[in-house]
């Protein structure tokens, strides 16, 4: 048996390759996940308290009620308030409207009105009920205070240019930050090797700053609009300062409102890519590509995202690194989500993954192909933290990846094949109004490699701070 460093000319090559590998799928995952992770901060913060599993119930009560009593003011406004809860804006509104006939100018009720019909795009309607709620004497505070945030968000809504993001800090623990085999013992070309303490797993704490910032512009044609994608990531780690990482790319383009083509709901996007990353302090990688994304709401319930993205990556040789522009060459990415509201409490989702790479040298080149397989539960916050409901989202999910040609430094006789799984869960809190929130995440990661220098398992955990804008 013979004994190896981490710094070996074979086992440096070997890792280069896994390394390398990694961080170039981290932060594809990055540019990827953060506009999605934006997305559902968005959706967790705008979120009203969810209902307990007996509203429906609750609900055909009041409506028995208000039949019975039509002009019980308290019996309608509380039958308006539990069927906006559970989705039934016709009823809800048409209720409160009917209130109006009874008693006009009630503010309350002109507010509530605003709300809902602000929720299903009928902007105009809603100001002119934001505007009557304020518009008359003895309006009570709350109530002004309410209607000028509306009042605002409508304003905000109506122009042109927008700017909005999601910043997140935080620090998170691995117990194989390298992504680096446990077992000392490894096998090139036959041979066992036995690797020093540097070239096996590593745990390791990093602080990280993750952002994404999105500017629209309307073009004021049937609900087309410019949309650029700012997304950065930076790490520094406490022990292994060669995984020291900062990440950025922006994305350029049209966003089509698919309506023109009896598609209600639905917008079609396509976007030009740039993007750079630097590893341990020196250039690692670029690129360039396009881009489509297409996302349809099925119903008030199902709804599906879809993109596919061509980039052409180059890689930057380094004294460490010598051979990374081997790696250089195009990949074609493939992601599809469909999701499912399935009680008003729990989402579920399913999404597919595919990836082609092509490289300078073919045994560089892969393909992968997976899925994942997740839900978001939401909940009352148990400690009065925000109005608004936390949510736990568990994941599980597998990737296949085949390397075209063998590895004569690993394997003369056959290519590299990795599987992939892992099991991811998230807390989310938001924090007042919910502009703010704590998550709390953990990870535990497992690949399989005919490659011992791939083969690796790694759990982590995370607490990160977002801050929406």
């Amino acid at each position: 048996m013979t004994s190896i460093g981490a710094n070996s000319p074979r086992v440096r090559a070997g890792r280069a390759v896994t390394r390398s590998s990694r961080v170039h799928r981290f932060c594809a995952t990055v540019a990827l996940g953060l506009v999605f992770g934006a997305a559902f901060f968005d959706g967790a913060a705008q979120a009203q308290q969810f209902p307990a599993a007996n509203l429906k119930a609750r609900q055909q009560q009041l409506l028995q009620a208000t039949l019975a009593e039509p002009q019980n003011l308290d019996i309608a406004f509380e039958y308006a308030m539990v069927s906006a809860q559970t989705g039934d804006h016709e009823a809800a509104i048409g209720t409160l409207e009917r209130m109006l006939v009874y008693a006009p100018g009630l503010p309350r009720v002109q507010l509530e009105l605003g709300v809902l019909y602000m929720r299903l795009g009928a902007k105009d309607m809603a100001r002119n009920y934001f505007e009557s709620a304020i518009s008359g004497p003895n309006v009570p505070p709350e109530v002004t205070q309410r209607v000028n945030y509306f009042l605002a968000a409508i304003e905000e809504q109506e122009a042109p240019a927008k700017v909005s993001g999601l910043i997140t800090a935080g620090v998170r623990g691995q117990s194989n930050a390298n992504a680096a085999p446990e077992n000392r013992i490894v096998n090139l070309n036959g041979t066992a090797f036995t690797l020093d303490d540097a070239g096996t797993g590593k745990a390791d704490v990093n602080a990280f700053l993750s952002a994404n910032v999105r500017f629209s512009y309307d073009l004021a044609s049937q609900g087309d609009r410019l949309e650029a994608d700012l997304i950065f990531y930076g790490a520094r780690y406490g022990d292994i300062s060669r995984l020291d990482t900062e990440m950025a790319e922006i994305t350029f383009g049209p966003s089509f409102n698919l309506a023109r083509f009896g598609l209600d709901d639905a917008r079609l996007g396509i976007y030009g890519i740039a993007n750079g990353i630097r590893l341990d302090g020196a250039n690692y990688s670029g690129g360039f590509g396009a881009g489509a994304r297409v996302a349809v709401n099925l119903s008030e319930r199902a709804g599906v995202q879809s993109r596919i993205e061509v980039r052409h990556n180059w890689f930057n040789d380094t004294a460490k690194q010598p051979n990374l522009s081997d790696r250089a060459g195009y990949a074609v990415r493939l992601a599809s989500s469909y999701q499912y509201r399935l009680t008003e409490t729990f989402t579920a989702r399913i999404t597919l993954l595919g990836d082609v790479v092509t490289a300078n040298k073919a045994y560089k080149s892969n393909k992968t192909g997976g899925f994942a397989v997740g839900g978001t539960y939401r909940f009352a916050s148990p400690f009065k933290l925000s109005a608004l409901p936390w949510s736990v989202d568990v994941e599980g999910g597998y990737l296949h990846r085949g390397y075209n040609e063998p590895d004569s430094l690993i394997n003369r006789n056959k290519a590299q094949r990795d599987n992939e799984g892992w099991l991811r869960t998230s807390l989310l809190m938001p924090l007042g109004e919910g502009k703010m929130a704590l998550g709390l995440t953990g990870e535990l990661r497992r690949q399989q490699s005919n490659y011992d220098l791939n083969d690796y398992t790694n759990a982590s955990g995370m607490l990160s701070v977002m801050r929406r804008f």
